[in-house]
């Protein structure tokens, strides 16, 4: 690791430090002890190696990458995410968006969260947690201050409502991807927090088919909680679009392609769809999209490496 890279994952300890409020709360998101990170500031740590540093890295969200895979803003899908973030965050909304594996979810999400990492934008990626490892690591994600010793699942629920509460005034957001991993608890468990923190938290869901098929399923099998839980989402699920061969141009355009005949090729091998608008000035009208970006991605790769090895 670089002594450039190093002192940018030092910038960021501070960087963090005001947004979570102290060096504690960062040492507890890097699992690591708050005198590591003193020394680390002052020069004095001692261990060799660069473990620590890519540690911290991977807690905060350093980008390792050589940046070679660009993302481009202006497509249809990133704007439709974009605008249902900005809604949940300036309206203290809850809302669910639940849509194919690779429609772009977790990019855009990245790139609002780098946006607006200093205005109280918060992401969590969950694993299959049932309800207090779920609200645990949103707790620490946030910098909530913990009870000492073991937390319940109502002790968590206080700590994340009390720091939400505190952060008030910048309209809080916290974007949960990968919902769709969650147990039962810790879904429902974003009903207490709702409860706790209405019209002042925004937070928004995100997952696979799978998410929105659940949540109904448990709602019309009458599963405990289910009911409140879709009714905190407003009972409707946002859908992402689809990548348009106009979006696919553009794709193209930003990871080096510009040839036209083979940015159309690269949208054919994708093997888009047939898919008809339903409202707006275009409703009835059919138009093909690309519902898997990694695809698109992986493609869009191979002909690179193509043109390199020619």
């Amino acid at each position: 690791m670089t002594n450039v890279q190093k002192n940018d994952i030092l910038q960021l300890i501070e960087d963090e430090k005001s947004r979570l409020g102290s060096y504690r709360a960062v040492a507890k998101k890097c699992g690591i002890s708050e005198a590591t990170i003193s020394q680390l500031r002052s020069g004095t740590y001692l261990a060799e190696g660069d473990d620590i540093y890519l540690k911290i890295g991977l807690a905060l969200g350093y980008v390792f990458d050589d940046g070679t895979w660009k993302i481009t803003t202006d497509i249809t899908d990133f704007r439709i995410i974009q605008e249902v973030l900005n809604d949940a965050k300036h309206e203290s909304m809850f809302i669910g968006v639940s849509d194919n594996a690779g429609c772009g979810k977790t990019a855009t999400c990245d790139t609002y969260l780098y946006w607006h990492k200093r205005q109280g934008v918060f992401k969590v990626n969950c694993k299959e947690w049932a309800g207090r490892a779920f609200l645990l690591n949103l707790a620490i994600e946030i910098g909530a201050e913990l009870p000492k010793g073991y937390a319940s699942v109502n002790d968590l629920i206080e700590c994340i409502a009390g720091a939400t509460k505190r952060m008030a005034h910048l309209k809080p957001l916290y974007m949960i991807d990968q919902a769709n991993s969650l147990r039962s608890s810790a879904l429902c468990s974003l009903i207490h927090l709702f409860n706790e923190c209405e019209d002042m938290l925004g937070l928004v869901i995100f997952g696979t088919e799978n998410l929105e098929q659940e949540i109904k399923r448990g709602v019309r099998l009458k599963k405990k909680g289910y009911d409140e839980l879709d009714s905190r989402f407003g009972r409707k699920y946002i859908h992402t679009f689809g990548t348009t061969l106009a979006d696919c141009r553009k794709i193209c355009e930003v990871n080096g392609i510009a040839d036209k005949a083979l940015q159309e090729e690269i949208f054919k091998a994708a093997e888009p769809v047939k898919h008809t608008i339903t409202d707006g000035e275009m409703e009835g009208k059919s138009v093909l999209i690309v519902k898997d970006k990694r695809r698109l991605k992986r493609i869009i790769k191979r002909e690179r490496l193509k043109s390199v090895n020619s």
